[in-house]
């Protein structure tokens, strides 16, 4: 993340408090099927991109909406030069996308390690970030990775998997924290590109492994 698109930690703090409630999505994904999931979603999806439209093109609703949002914006969400969806809409897009495409346990997976990974990155990251990494910092993607392996490890437990599932699910966050550290570089938003590239090689090699996912 460049440092002129930064918020204040707390702004920081308040922004991932409000990001892990995001993790009512794989929990409550667990319990019911992949359509129900998406007739839910998608239309919360909707809505959710209309405000930000609203956002762009409406002063009324940026007055009403910034003061109760605060320091939680960052710059170039606040200060909008062109149409640019927020963090929020891109977790709906990247939860739309993971679960219609991917099968349950990698989408409930990999949307868990984007939701409790990201939150680790982000307040390790800017407290103790001092090495650079990609476009972030080395202790910001250890934190990262570190939650991934945990997130890895407990859903491999839920889902009675193996242990040589567990060794895909390893490398898949490892390719998913180097897809996080990468993201300013590519031009990707972090909520679409971790989910995608965890599941997408977790998904490859479970196919190669054989390794049965539904």
């Amino acid at each position: 993340m460049s440092k002129f698109d930064q918020i204040t930690y707390l702004g920081e703090i308040q922004r991932k408090s409000i990001h892990i409630v995001s993790m009512l999505i794989p929990i409550i994904y667990f319990f019911i099927d992949t359509k129900t999931a998406l007739l839910i979603l998608f239309p919360m999806t909707i809505i959710t991109i209309l405000i930000d439209i609203s956002l762009y093109y409406s002063e009324t609703v940026r007055n009403f909406a910034y003061p109760i949002l605060g320091g939680m914006l960052r710059p170039h969400e606040r200060e909008r030069t062109s149409l640019v969806l927020n963090g929020a809409s891109w977790v709906m897009i990247a939860a739309c996308i993971t679960i219609a495409v991917f099968p349950k346990p990698l989408a409930i997976i990999g949307y868990s390690i984007v939701i409790l990974s990201d939150i680790a990155a982000a307040l390790i990251g800017r407290k103790y970030g001092t090495i650079p990494f990609m476009d972030k910092s080395l202790q910001g993607s250890a934190a990262f990775f570190v939650v991934a392996l945990i997130v890895s490890a407990i859903w491999t437990w839920i889902f009675e998997f193996s242990l040589l599932f567990y060794g895909i699910s390893v490398f898949g966050s490892l390719i998913a924290t180097v897809a996080e550290a990468s993201t300013t570089r590519l031009k990707l938003d972090d909520n679409l590109a971790v989910p995608i590239s965890y599941a997408g090689i977790t998904w490859l090699l479970s196919i190669l492994c054989s390794i049965p996912l539904y």
